[in-house]
């Protein structure tokens, strides 16, 4: 972005700051609709007051020339609607609930008549929305925790209802990931109440952003099809309502327990993930100023130990090698806090301030870890404020600031008692080889005496957001409902330091004397030196300061035409080396409408498209950062690399690679990078049936564009034959840039159902998902040269991080839980007679794919050139060309393999007893009540036919790692007042 166009943009974003305030990022609904007479003619000039038990305040609306009435700023709740004009009777309409960001119409018939007479009329509430094309569930608070969703009651359960989500359990402590149409795990945007609490070093959802049960009282999760107001994201974006309190004092006490004997075995020969849970919650809420202010607080307290998941032949690898050695588990000792304050400064304003609280360090060794030597301390705090006003009939506006301090471990003591010998990490392989000059493991099968470091990574993120929405009625061109306005999030920054094992000896890797004893022995054949045992290796300062403008345009009655345009300024620099690895304007239009099919308003077809920017965080920012997408980083210290070509543990061969300057050489940045982005499309139908029955089917399709890509520029290559590199003083050189020569295509076609009762609750979904990459590889990459017809992909495609310079590395395009073809989800709850509770929540879900299959050749081919090349300044160097992997097949799809299905029933018993205005509930929760034990994960590998650790083997049976938890039950017990 030139100098110019930077300062028109931001003036402007700025000068909209300073006129109007915050937009679709709150967690409100909405009820709106037309007020007529029983001829059917408009009526203007009625008042409708909404109220409901969830708030003391009540919410007014005017209907308009058109007779067209909107309630807004609605907190999810079951309201009353009272409709008012002189000359007619009173209309009453009751039991309407409202969702967070949901839009539903009621329309009205008001009959002539005395003020003083009622008409109270109750029915089914509209479930559909009305006008966006959004693709969004809503779970509600008191749905969640009426369902067994996991034993570790995260907000975060709620995404396993999600359509288009897959999910798998963390290979270290239990925790869930989420995966949303081949997105990664942090391209997730989380707010609170409207308020960003992602981290800026990774939007991992439950895991940066923890919160009480008890505080939710809504969860919108949209998963497409966002207007133009949203942050920026490809992947979902998760909005959580929490209570304000009232006038009344309400709370409740919870608590779930799981006993380590009540978990199963479903790893014979092995270790299970089996947990030890005490977990209490509390809240509560009520008045600081009756009818003027109010506060809620929740705390929660977690004792949790979950065992590491290791199968009979890696306890066995983990016994031979390690002397004495005893199966340990992952624990943690945490705490959450919440603090929430609402204020109605008069009938049109209110403002609201919380505080979110959830810094806690957690054992998180993995199944290859032979001790317990591997920490984690994720989060921070959370502050936002928020102020909401309404200017007469015509006019909103909002404004709000928020700041956050989620990062990773903030300080060094988190890593105390988890150091293990203080040497290097010693990863073991089963096998070693030579390739591209330099001797490679086929993959861990444990890891010995420490880890080669560990990073302390603090970040911060400032955010400012504000629009206006303007409302226009009457004239031939039907209504609009207009919005302006800005988010700004102004200053994004993450440090990281390295702390090396061994003082800077931090890795030495051995091969098994005896692939088939590992009691044998070791012999090592690489070591790695780092020039000191510490660095400053990433200082990252960015901004996302955007602006946007839609409009909701109703034509006619039933047709609502949605247009936006959002405009981001991303800019990112690092601050060591004084380089500025992305300056890039994001142009994000969108276009999209629903028809209502019926009059009252029941069927509904929608389609928009879309281009939609990915949320900003360090790893793609600045990939080359350690924690960034090329995967560990690169670091700025010199370092000596020594081989022992002959597997015997003389160390023959020394690679040197050199210190980077403060003016990183190693690294040159495209000034015309532009930021990742999603071209969608969607089109769909949805339907309200009888009883509270909602369905929704939808195609979508996402082509995953410009994603982070490294590319090798020092390489001298002549005839398919590596000559050495065009600055000898370097090894290679890469470009940042944007990938432009391959992308990730999704299409899918999800079915979505809901039912939402008194009585009963249900959401079920099934995605049926096809993948493919597009396009050609990437300039310099080894198989472009070796194997370029083998390019084709429509299984495991690999990460969207992008960043990878050689496909032949063996582990390239490993990583796939996103791109599973099939996903069936459903939970349901039922209130049965006599307080009896029942739910159940069960999900299967296809395996992943292993990514493309790859082989060894006995030796490299010589057509490619020599394995070292001895450049003129007398250095030697490894030939890439060098290599002796090759893809197995003819492309890179054909082969894969799929890891076993994912399924999971869990069940719930339990009883309400009613105590007069109070209430106690106790529950027992199965989960993995068929004791499944699949294999979520491959082994470091798995792909690869001459590993050890490949994941086909020979009897048929699968060979993986990160087996789900067993069957485990848990007593659930919470008191309300």
């Amino acid at each position: 972005m030139t100098q110019p166009s930077r300062a028109v943009f931001l003036s402007i974003a700025l000068a909209m700051l300073a006129s109007t305030a915050l937009a679709q990022i709150a967690a409100e609904g909405t009820i709106r609709g037309y007020v007529k007479d029983e001829q059917g003619g408009v009526l203007p000039g009625v008042t409708l007051t909404a109220t409901t038990p969830a708030r003391s305040a009540s919410f007014t609306a005017m209907t308009d020339a058109d007779g067209f009435y909107r309630l807004i700023n609605l907190p999810p709740g079951v309201y009353t609607i009272v409709s008012e004009l002189a000359g007619f009777s009173k209309f009453e309409r009751t039991g309407l609930e409202v969702r967070a960001e949901l839009n539903i119409q009621v329309d009205v018939t008001m009959r002539i008549g005395s003020v003083s007479e009622s008409i109270q009329v109750s029915g089914e509430t509209p479930m559909l929305e009305v006008q966006k094309t959004v693709q969004a569930v809503n779970i509600s608070g008191d749905f969640q925790r009426a369902l067994p969703l996991s034993s570790r009651r995260e907000w975060s359960d709620s995404l396993a209802l999600t359509p288009g989500i897959m999910s798998r359990s963390t290979d270290q402590f239990g925790g869930e990931v989420y995966f949303l149409r081949g997105t990664e795990n942090e391209n997730h945007v989380v707010q609170i109440d409207g308020g960003d609490v992602g981290s800026f070093e990774q939007n991992w959802p439950g895991f940066f952003a923890r919160l009480n049960t008890e505080a939710i009282s809504d969860t919108q999760v949209k998963t497409a099809g966002v207007d133009a107001a949203s942050p920026l994201a490809v992947g979902m974006v998760i909005n959580i309502a929490t209570p304000s309190g009232t006038n009344q004092l309400r709370g409740s006490a919870a608590a779930v327990y799981t006993a380590k004997a009540w978990n199963g075995d479903n790893n014979p020969g092995g270790t299970p993930v089996a947990a030890r849970v005490f977990q209490p919650d509390v809240a509560v809420g009520g008045p600081v100023v009756k009818d003027r202010a109010w506060f809620f607080a929740s705390m929660r307290y977690t004792d949790r130990s979950t065992g590491v998941s290791r199968d009979a032949t890696l306890l066995g690898n983990l016994n031979a090698l390690v002397p004495n050695f005893q199966p340990f588990d992952n624990q943690g000792h945490l705490k959450y806090y919440f603090v929430k304050g609402t204020t109605q400064l008069s009938p049109n304003h209110q403002m609201y301030g919380y505080v979110q609280r959830d810094a806690n360090a957690e054992e998180a060794s993995f199944q290859v870890d032979g001790a317990n030597f591997e920490v984690s301390a994720p989060g921070g705090s959370a502050y936002t404020g928020r102020l909401t006003s309404v200017w007469g009939s015509r006019m909103t506006t909002r404004l709000l600031a928020g700041y956050n301090t989620k990062g990773v471990n903030p300080s060094f003591s988190v890593f105390d008692n988890h150091l293990g010998t203080g040497g290097p990490s010693r990863p073991v392989h089963p096998t070693a080889f030579i390739s591209g000059g330099v001797v490679q493991g086929s993959g861990r099968i444990a890891v010995l005496d420490n880890i080669p470091s560990r990073n302390i990574t603090p970040a911060s993120k400032l955010t400012f957001s504000a629009d206006m929405t303007y409302f226009h009625t009457g004239g031939r061109a039907g209504s609009h409902e207009i919005q302006i306005g800005t988010y700004l999030q102004p200053r994004l920054e993450a440090r990281n330091t390295i702390y090396y094992s061994g003082g800077g000896f931090a890795l030495e890797e051995v091969v098994l004397r005896d692939p088939a004893n590992p009691a044998a022995g070791t012999i090592p054949f690489h070591r790695r030196y780092y020039s000191a045992p510490t660095e400053d290796s990433q200082r990252l300062l960015a901004h996302d300061n955007a602006v946007f403008v839609q409009d909701s345009w109703k034509p006619a009655p039933r047709l609502t035409i949605n247009g936006g345009l959002r405009l981001d300024w991303v800019k990112n620099t690092n601050r060591i080396y004084d380089l500025v690895t992305l300056d890039d304007f994001i142009v994000g239009p969108r276009v999209g409408g629903t028809y209502v099919l019926d009059a009252d308003q029941k069927d509904i077809v929608h389609a928009s498209w879309g281009r939609v920017g990915d949320v900003p965080n360090s790893a793609y920012l600045d990939p080359t950062s350690p924690g960034g997408t090329t995967g560990g980083g690169t670091s700025k210290l010199a370092f000596r690399d020594e081989y022992s070509t002959s597997i015997d543990g003389v160390f023959d061969r020394v690679l040197q690679t050199p210190a980077a300057p403060r003016t990183n050489p190693n690294l040159r940045t495209d000034p015309n990078r532009q930021w990742p982005f999603v071209d969608e499309l969607i089109a769909g139908y949805r339907r309200q049936l009888p009883g509270q029955v909602s369905v929704d089917v939808s195609f979508l399709r996402r082509d995953y564009k410009s994603r982070p890509a490294l590319v090798e520029v020092n390489g001298i290559y002549d005839n398919d034959v590596f000559r050495g590199y065009r600055d000898e003083s370097l090894n290679d050189i890469f470009l940042l840039t944007d990938n432009q020569w391959n992308w990730f295509i999704y299409q899918g076609l999800e079915l979505t159902a809901a039912k939402r009762t008194t009585k009963a609750q249900l959401i079920t979904t099934y995605t049926r998902a096809w993948q493919h990459v597009g396009g050609t590889w990437q300039p310099n990459d080894p198989a472009s040269f070796i194997q370029p017809d083998a390019f084709p992909n429509d299984r495991g495609l690999g990460t969207i991080r992008g960043a990878g310079t050689n496909s032949l590395s063996g582990t390239a395009d490993t990583r796939n839980p996103m791109w599973e073809k099939h996903q069936f989800r459903t939970g349901l709850s039922y209130s049965a007679p006599w307080g009896i509770q029942l739910g159940t929540s069960f999900s299967v879900q296809s395996g992943p794919y292993s990514g493309p299959i790859v082989t060894r050749l006995s030796a490299a081919d010589p057509r490619f050139g020599p394995p070292t090349v001895t450049l003129s300044n007398g250095r030697v160097v490894s030939n890439p060309l060098a290599t002796a992997i090759r893809f197995a097949n003819a492309d890179r799809g054909i082969g894969q393999i799929k890891a076993p299905n994912l399924k999971i029933l869990n069940l719930r018993l339990g009883r309400n007893f009613v105590l007069g205005r109070r209430r106690f509930e106790a529950a027992f929760d199965t989960f993995n009540l068929l004791n499944a034990g699949s294999d979520q994960q491959f082994l470091n590998g798995g792909n690869q036919l001459f590993s050890a650790n490949y994941a086909a083997r020979p009897d048929g049976s699968f060979l993986g790692v990160n087996r789900q938890p067993p069957r485990s039950g848990q007593l659930t017990v919470r008191y309300m007042f």
